[in-house]
């Protein structure tokens, strides 16, 4: 078995690997996640000559060209390969046009609140020093430098030339020559990478990877069997049929090999054959696509291009589709850093659009299985390149505008027809998962004291009033009364079982316990705080409260408890248009609803004229209202993310100039004993990790749901294991 394994081609290995990682993944479970460290090595292993590979391979693959010939394929064929670059890079962007909609929310987490990292395109694009961009990995610039040179080696003469090519060449070869050994551990990190994966990852991951794999396997056969051929047909003598016929042979031996570089050849008397049967061959033009074709091999092919899907798909798994703003610079930095290999290629593009790394073993995951398809999209580029540039050459390229017209209708009509049928069918069988209102409606407030809750608003006036009981007063009493809003996500609000739930209730129930008395819930409406601490209806409010500079002369605050973000809660749709301020001052007929931050609100008015802001009484007023009367609301990005537990149509924008607001407890403004017990408490509970432990589960949801063991074999088939 393993002799037959070892005998076999490098890209049927890796195939096997997978699936035997699969198997594995699946058998043993989670018990094997640590797999992917090695597989983790072993990428690494193998990035470890791209990046100086690039350099010396595009140096000494330019710099020995003839300047005739480099004149000739930087200007007609390199004109026509930007052309399909363009175009096909423009396909891919249009790609998630048909990934299902899917509705997801999730807890809160700090990473939406740190600031985005801006990128130096100077540093990105310009090798002002060529050193620092191949140590920081910046592959558009190590490009630009390696062209560079190349160009102003062809226009050298001289023995000192040569020595610069053999010394490239060679290089080039010791690199290929450790790449070749590396590929040999490649199954290794394939397996383990599978294994790790399979065993980790949850059926719902799964199901997601079937969008990737749907949309890029149908991508590259849109490219192949209708894009390309088209143009093909469109521009030159060549018929739609001769287009798909000549390149058959290829298409196939790419497929089953995975391997482009012996498919040359083919391509090479194809084109020569069929251009010949149409009289528009000449010795010039046999040269020509001698030439070409290895030199073209040496850029990236549309085929490789395709590989930018996976980071459109990478967002959309996330949860944090690629912004419309951020798609030519994805494109174009994904071009350039394709010179190199997709293991750099990849991770360096996930990072420039913010995604996490670890979605890159997704990737790695699937290689092997789309590599299949991005092949044969890559001899179909080689083919039209070729058969486009020779024509060209010999005048015979049909560039009039009703051949033009007819291109670009037939183009467009497949790309519209693939996006509608695919949206539609990954829509029938691809649906959001379950319903997360589920797990914040679930969550329990975990110390257990003799607790009281009220419903019933207390009212000035009718309401009996009480004296303010001091911390003597609370414990004589036996009898904590604290204040809370409800409905007032995450911090108060009842849960399935109509329990009182919530990040200050728990703290509420902890304080109670600390004083060793019973508690009791009272609810209050926010703008009467002050009188009732003074009437006494409770002894303390505990509920989310924003410190409010208003109110500070009329009841006193506890030290802050809690820093909190400033956000904006939308509709998905519109999470967009709120995250700069020059989108929203483009925002016209918006209605902005608010509970409280009226100082904020007042500057937010002075700066955006163009937006309506509304008063309403509770967060619930705009996410269960009827019609579209608010568009938006006025959140922290910790509650908000709460809110759109309960309600996933619904998404968190952060502000461009991150804003920042303190919430605390609140006591009578006579009430000093039990003000400085709560200070010293929360002292206390901050230190000890009771806080934070509070603020992880009901924030950060950790802990909300109890995660299971992956399914196994080995567990929940054979029971070998608990």
């Amino acid at each position: 078995m393993v002799k037959k394994i070892l005998s076999m081609t490098s890209s049927s290995q890796m195939l096997v690997a997978m699936f035997i990682g699969f198997g594995v993944g699946l058998f043993f479970g989670e018990s094997v996640g640590w797999l992917s460290t090695i597989g983790n090595a072993v990428i690494l292993l193998m990035q470890m000559t791209v990046l100086p590979y690039i350099l010396v391979s595009l140096i000494g693959g330019i710099g020995k060209l003839q300047k005739s010939t480099a004149v000739l394929i930087f200007s007609r064929a390199g004109l026509i390969m930007l052309l399909l670059w363009l175009l096909a890079l423009a396909i891919i962007a249009l790609m998630p046009l048909s990934f299902p909609f899917v509705e997801s929310a999730s807890f809160f987490s700090t990473s939406i609140i740190e600031p985005a990292v801006t990128i130096d395109y100077f540093k990105l694009y310009i090798p002002s020093n060529p050193f620092e961009s191949m140590a920081a990995g910046y592959v558009p610039a190590m490009v630009v430098f390696s062209i560079a040179m190349g160009l102003a080696l062809i226009g050298m003469e001289g023995d000192h030339k040569q020595q610069i090519l053999t010394f490239m060449h060679t290089t080039s070869e010791i690199f290929s020559r450790i790449t070749r050994g590396l590929v040999k551990v490649l199954p290794i990190g394939i397996f383990a990478m599978s294994a790790s994966a399979a065993g980790t990852m949850g059926v719902d991951e799964f199901a997601s990877m079937q969008v990737y794999l749907i949309s890029y396997f149908v991508l590259c056969l849109l490219l192949t069997f209708w894009v390309l051929p088209w143009i093909i047909a469109s521009l030159t003598p060549i018929t739609f049929h001769q287009a798909l016929s000549i390149s058959k042979a290829g298409i196939v031996t790419a497929f089953a090999t995975g391997n482009i570089f012996i498919v040359i050849p083919v391509i090479i008397e194809e084109c020569k054959q069929i251009l010949k049967e149409h009289n528009q061959l000449t010795d010039d033009g046999a040269t020509l696509i001698e030439i070409l074709v290895p030199i073209a091999f040496t850029f990236p092919n549309i085929g490789k291009l395709t590989v930018i899907l996976f980071v459109y798909f990478a967002g959309w798994f996330n949860g944090t589709p690629v912004d419309i703003s951020t798609i030519p610079s994805l494109s174009i930095s994904g071009l350039l850093s394709l010179f190199g290999s997709v293991y750099v290629a990849i991770p360096f593009m996930l990072d420039l659009v913010h995604l996490p790394s670890d979605l890159f073993q997704l990737f790695v995951m699937s290689g092997f299985i789309t590599g299949k398809f991005n092949s044969i999209a890559a001899v179909m580029n080689l083919f039209t390149l070729t058969l486009l540039t020779a024509s060209l050459f010999h005048k015979s390229l049909k560039l009039s505008p009703a051949r033009l017209l007819k291109m670009s209708l037939g183009i467009a009509a497949g790309i519209a027809v693939t996006l509608v049928l695919l949206r539609v069918g990954m829509g029938m069988f691809i649906h959001s998962p379950e319903v997360t209102s589920g797990v914040i409606a679930n969550m329990q407030v975990a110390d257990k004291v003799p607790t009281k809750v009220k419903r019933q608003f207390p009212e000035l006036g009718k309401t009996p009033a009480s004296p303010i009981a001091n911390l003597d007063d609370i414990r004589a009493r036996g009898t904590l009364k604290v204040g809370y809003i409800p409905s007032n996500v995450p911090f108060s609000y009842y849960n399935n079982a109509g329990q009182l739930v919530g990040f200050d209730s728990a703290m509420a129930s902890k304080l109670a316990e600390d004083l060793g008395v019973k508690i009791e819930f009272i609810p209050f409406q926010k703008d009467k705080l002050a009188q009732s601490l003074k009437a006494g209806f409770f002894d303390i409010a505990m509920s989310g409260l924003a410190m409010d500079i208003a109110q500070m002369d009329k009841l006193s605050y506890a030290e802050p408890v809690l820093i909190l973000n400033l956000a904006i809660a939308t509709q998905d749709h519109m999470v967009n248009r709120f995250k700069s301020t020059e989108s929203i001052l483009a925002l016209e007929n918006v209605t902005i609803a608010y509970v409280e931050h009226s100082d904020t609100i007042e500057e937010a008015k002075k700066k955006f004229p163009n937006l309506e802001f509304i008063k309403i009484a509770g967060y619930k007023n705009f996410f269960r209202q009827k019609g579209d009367k608010y568009d938006a609301v006025i959140i922290s990005a910790q509650a908000g993310s709460a809110w759109t537990l309960f309600f996933p149509g619904y998404g968190i924008a952060i502000l461009e100039h991150s804003v920042r607001y303190p919430v605390a407890y609140a006591v009578a403004q006579n009430n000093q004993s039990l003000l400085n017990y709560v200070n010293n408490w929360q002292k206390l509970r901050k230190v000890d990790g009771h806080q934070d432990k509070l603020y992880d589960y009901w924030m950060l949801g950790q802990g909300a749901t109890q995660v299971k063991p992956r399914w196994s074999i080995i567990r929940d088939v054979l029971h070998w294991v608990d």
